[in-house]
Order: C-alpha cells, then sequence, then structure tokens
C-alpha cells in the first residue's frame, strides 16, 4: 500500500515524516527528494520561485510498496490512502514565518489552507480515500493519528470536512 502525506506547506508534513520513520519505522520517501535527483521538472515558476514539475513524469516513477509519500503534491500520485494535513491558519502564518517565506508566499498559502484547494484536489482524485488531520496542535499527537490511518485503525474518525478555516479569510 502506498500512503500519500500531503497538505499546505507548513501543516507539518516533514517533522510528522520523521516521527513516522523514527517512532514507527514506516518507510517514507520525501516527494521533492525524488523530484530533484530525477530532474521531474518542465519549466521554472519566476513567481514562486521555484520549478514546475512534470507530474506525468513523477506518476510514472517507479515507487514501491508499503511507502508514506511526503509531500505537498503526493496526492497527484497513485496511492491507496491519501493523508491531508490541516493547520489553522493563525499557527500556518507563524509556521511559514519562520521558515521565512515572503509575506506573498504566506498569503498564497494561507488562502489555500482556508478554501481547501489540496483537500478539493484530493478528493476529486481519491475520493472516499482522503482523509483530514488537524495538526494545529502537537506534531507528535498528530503524528499518532496518522499512524493510525497509515494501519487502517478508526478511519470513520477522520472523515473530511471536519475543519473550516473560512473565518480567517479576511486576515489572510
Amino acid at each position: 500500500m502506498k500512503i500519500a502525506l500531503t497538505g499546505t506547506p507548513g501543516t507539518g508534513k516533514t517533522t510528522i515524516s520523521n516521527v513516522l520513520k523514527d517512532e514507527f519505522g514506516l518507510k517514507v520517501v520525501d516527494l521533492n527528494k525524488v523530484i530533484s535527483a530525477f530532474q521531474y521538472y518542465i519549466g521554472w515558476d519566476d513567481n514562486r520561485n521555484c520549478g514546475v514539475v512534470d507530474l506525468e513524469a513523477l506518476r510514472a516513477h517507479p515507487f514501491e510498496d508499503g511507502l508514506v509519500i511526503e509531500g505537498h503534491i503526493s496526492h497527484h500520485l497513485s496511492v491507496e490512502r491519501v493523508i491531508v494535513l490541516r493547520t489553522n491558519p493563525a499557527v500556518l502564518r507563524g509556521r511559514l514565518q519562520e521558515k521565512g517565506f515572503s509575506e506573498n508566499k504566506i498569503r498564497e498559502n494561507i488562502e489555500a489552507e482556508i478554501l481547501d484547494i489540496i483537500l478539493i484536489e484530493a478528493l476529486g482524485l481519491h475520493g472516499n480515500n482522503v482523509y483530514e488531520v488537524d495538526s494545529t496542535g502537537g506534531l507528535r499527537t498528530t503524528a499518532q493519528l496518522v499512524w493510525e490511518i497509515t494501519q487502517g485503525y478508526t478511519l470513520e474518525r477522520f472523515v473530511v470536512g471536519r475543519y473550516d478555516w473560512t473565518s480567517y479569510l479576511n486576515d489572510s
């Protein structure tokens, strides 16, 4: 089974992935490292100052079974489950500021989180195999919840639609 761990930048994907590897013994692959190593790019986005990923080439990559694939576009891959991390926009702003994101990039990512962009994409691609976890609180607690999903435990606890950040829209 392959599982995508996705979410807006700053929701804790990398931190949670490290806990999944170190404490739960799961095999996790950093999708950004795969993209970089195999040069899965079709161009450069000057506005965002980043490479444009060749999704077709990435989808053809031979990912092995038994992986958690971590990255904010991992939901575009052929996987059996998708876990979307969600974070309160006020907390997300602080995390993105700590990462040194520009104000424009912070605003863009907060708006994407408020509008459920990644969640909606994941649902369109994977339907009922999408699960949502709030990573606003402790990331170790969140890692435990993510691990439960990877094991198929109490999946009904993580059905989508439980988080509504639209009240933050004017603050973004």
